[in-house]
C-alpha cells in the first residue's frame, strides 16, 4: 500500500510510524513496535537491528554498534569486524532496515520518509545524513529536528496560534533535549535549544533505583536486578508502588531519588516566561514527576504526549504525509551556540561550523548493503532475498 514513514532513531530505541494512503486522504500515523537501537553488520555486510542484532552479538560482539546517530559529524568511524563504517552510513543502514520491515507488511517501500535529528544539528551534519540516506538507495527523505516533529504531532490534535511559543522536552534513555519553538505561518521555527551535558534520563533513573534497592537487597545478581529495576520504573509511572524482588518501592520513594536530577535537567526552562505550553516526549516522559516539575518551573500548562516514546515518530510521519513537492531539507533554524539566546536578535542563528578534523586520513567506505525483502520479520537478510 502507498505510504509514508516517520523514523526516530534514538540512543536506546528506534520508533517508526506509518501514514497510509486510504483513498482521498492519508490515515493518521500508526506506530510500530519500539526496537532497541543496536545494529549488527555481518561479514557480508547484511544488516540486523534490534533483537536479532543482540542475538548475533553473542557470537560476534565486535560487529555491533550503538549510539551511531549522535556520532554523525565525527570522522572517527566504527570498526565492526575488520571493516570501518561512518556513523551516517550505519544510521542510513538502520533507516533502510526500518523501511524494509514496513515494506514487507505494506507490499512496497515508502513513498517518502522523514527522519528526525537532535535540535543542535546544523547544515553540516544534516547534509552528511541526507547524502548517506540517498547513497543507501532509500526513498526521498526529509530531515527535521525532533522538537519540531513532536510539535507537529501535537498540532494535529490541538490548535497552536501563530507566534505562540511552545517548549518541547524530550527525555529518552540516555539523552535529553530541551527546545523552544515559535509557531510560524506554516511550520515551527526553532528559537532556542539546550542539551544538558549530564542529563537525568531513563538509564540514570534505572541506576538510581538499582542503587536504592541493592542497599536493601544485596543477594540479587546485579545484572538481573538492573533489568528488574528498569521494568519497575515503568510500572511506577502507572501504579503507586511495586515490588522489586523482596523489596517494596513506592512512587514517593522513587520521586525522592529522581527529583534532584530531573530538576537540574529541566532548569533551562526557567528562562522563559512566555511559553504557552510545554510538551513532554521520549520514553522517560511517562514518569509523572516530570510533568509536575516542568509545571513548577514554567508555570504553564504541561502536556505529556500520548505514548511519548512514539510521539516524535508520529509527528515525523505527519510531516512526511504533507511533504509532497516540498524540499527535503527542514527550514528550522539552529542557534550558533547551544543554550537559550535572547529571542529577538536577527543574528542569533547561523549554519553549524564544520567540526575540526582529527589528524588522520580515513578511507571512505560504502554503507552496508540493504535488502527490501527480509527473509523473516525482524531477521537478517540474505542474497536470496534480492
Amino acid at each position: 500500500m502507498r505510504h509514508v514513514l516517520g523514523i526516530d532513531i534514538g540512543s536506546t530505541g528506534i520508533a517508526a510510524a506509518v501514514c497510509r494512503d486510504v483513498g482521498e486522504r492519508w490515515s493518521e500515523p500508526v506506530a510500530g513496535p519500539l526496537v532497541e537501537s543496536v545494529v549488527h553488520v555481518a561479514f557480508d555486510a547484511t544488516v540486523s537491528v534490534g533483537a536479532e542484532a543482540l542475538r548475533r552479538s553473542v557470537g560476534e560482539p565486535d560487529r555491533v554498534a550503538r549510539g551511531f546517530l549522535r556520532r554523525i559529524g565525527d570522522d572517527v568511524p566504527f570498526l565492526l569486524g575488520d571493516e570501518l563504517y561512518t556513523a551516517e552510513a550505519l544510521t542510513a543502514a538502520v533507516a533502510g532496515w526500518v523501511v524494509d520491515q514496513i515494506a514487507a507488511d505494506e507490499g512496497e517501500p515508502a513513498e517518502r520518509i522523514a527522519v528526525t535529528h537532535p535540535p543542535s544539528w546544523g547544515t553540516y551534519r544534516r547534509k552528511l545524513l541526507l547524502d548517506a540516506l540517498a547513497a543507501a538507495g532509500l526513498p526521498p527523505a526529509m530531515l527535521l529536528p525532533t522538537p519540531v516533529a513532536a510539535a507537529e504531532g501535537h498540532l494535529a490534535r490541538e490548535r497552536i496560534d501563530p507566534q505562540t511559543l511552545v517548549g518541547v522536552v524530550r527525555i529518552g534513555g540516555e539523552h535529553a533535549d530541551l527546545a523552544v519553538l515559535r509557531r510560524g505561518p506554516a511550520t515551527f521555527d526553532l528559537v532556542a535549544h539546550a542539551e544538558p551535558a549530564e542529563p537525568t534520563a531513563g538509564k540514570t533513573l534505572d541506576d538510581l533505583l538499582f542503587d536504592h534497592v541493592r542497599e536493601r537487597c544485596g543477594d540479587v545478581a546485579p545484572s538481573a536486578l538492573r533489568l528488574v529495576c528498569a521494568e519497575a520504573k515503568e510500572r511506577l509511572s502507572a501504579v503507586p508502588e511495586t515490588e522489586i524482588g523482596p523489596v517494596r518501592v513506592t512512587r514517593a520513594e522513587f520521586d525522592r531519588l529522581a527529583r534532584p536530577g530531573l530538576l537540574a535537567t529541566l532548569d533551562p526552562l526557567r528562562r522563559y516566561e512566555r511559553l504557552s505550553a510545554v510538551l513532554l516526549v521520549g520514553g522517560t516522559a511517562a514518569v509523572p514527576l516530570l510533568a509536575e516539575l516542568a509545571g513548577e518551573l514554567t508555570g504553564c500548562r504541561v502536556v505529556a504526549e500520548p505514548e511519548p516514546a512514539f510521539a516524535v515518530a508520529r509527528g515525523a510521519a505527519l510531516v512526511a504525509r504533507l511533504g509532497e513537492g516540498a524540499p527535503v531539507e527542514s527550514t528550522a533554524l539552529v542557534p550558533k551556540v547551544t543554550g537559550f539566546p535572547d529571542l529577538e536578535p536577527e543574528d542569533a542563528y547561523d549554519d553549524e561550523p564544520v567540526p575540526p578534523r582529527p589528524p588522520v586520513v580515513l578511507t571512505p567506505l560504502e554503507p552496508p548493503r540493504r535488502r527490501f525483502a527480509p527473509s523473516r520479520r525482524g531477521g537478517s537478510r540474505s542474497e536470496d532475498d534480492e
